[in-house]
């Protein structure tokens, strides 16, 4: 996935306008942005659970249960690494 910077920038501008993300920058370099979840934002992720399990069991569920648990590991292992 390639993703611009402005693009990610305007996504974050529609983010805070809604009151879903606060950004912070850091005092030592200001160049550092941090971008933290609202309690709004944590409970619109919550109101979506549902929605993404049920496209997650569309777009996954042919792959059976010891399939996914390896995609798991592996996405985990990918994730320590980052």
């Amino acid at each position: 996935m390639i993703n611009r910077d402005p693009d990610i920038t305007r996504l974050l501008d529609r983010l805070e306008r809604r009151g879903l993300i606060q950004r912070t920058r850091e005092l030592k370099d200001r160049r550092v942005i941090k971008v933290r979840i609202t309690p709004a934002g944590l409970d619109l992720l919550k109101s979506l659970k549902g929605e993404v399990e049920g496209f997650q069991r569309q777009l996954l569920g042919h792959m059976g249960a010891e399939r996914l648990e390896r995609l798991m590991r592996l996405l985990e292992a990918a994730r320590e690494n980052a």
